[in-house]
């Protein structure tokens, strides 16, 4: 379910529905959200930005890692995530799981 709203989202913005970095009403009808209901969306759409901006911070600006587009996974050395972990213990979950919309 996340995946498809990110997806009307991301179209919706490609169509210019998002003004000064707010959806129209017409952004929400068009990509077929006003069938969910509007807070649903803007909860989603706060997990969303909540989720990047963990990741963000969590490997901005880190050397070694890479993103492997196939298995969905940051990927390094072994030593390299086991002293992130012990630096930022809260980055153990983006190890084995990858970052999800």
């Amino acid at each position: 379910m996340d995946l498809i709203i990110l997806n009307a989202m991301v179209e919706e913005a490609r169509r210019g529905s998002r003004i000064d970095d707010s959806w129209t009403t017409q952004g929400y009808t068009n990509a077929g959200l006003s069938t969910i209901k509007k807070n649903h969306v803007k909860n989603r759409q706060k997990i969303f930005k909540d989720r990047q901006r963990e990741v963000h911070d969590l490997f901005g600006g880190l050397s070694g890692f890479t993103w492997n587009h196939t298995t969905k996974h940051f990927e390094v050395e072994d030593e390299v995530w086991n002293d992130l972990i012990k630096a930022k213990p809260s980055a153990a979950k983006w190890r084995v799981n990858p970052p999800k919309p």
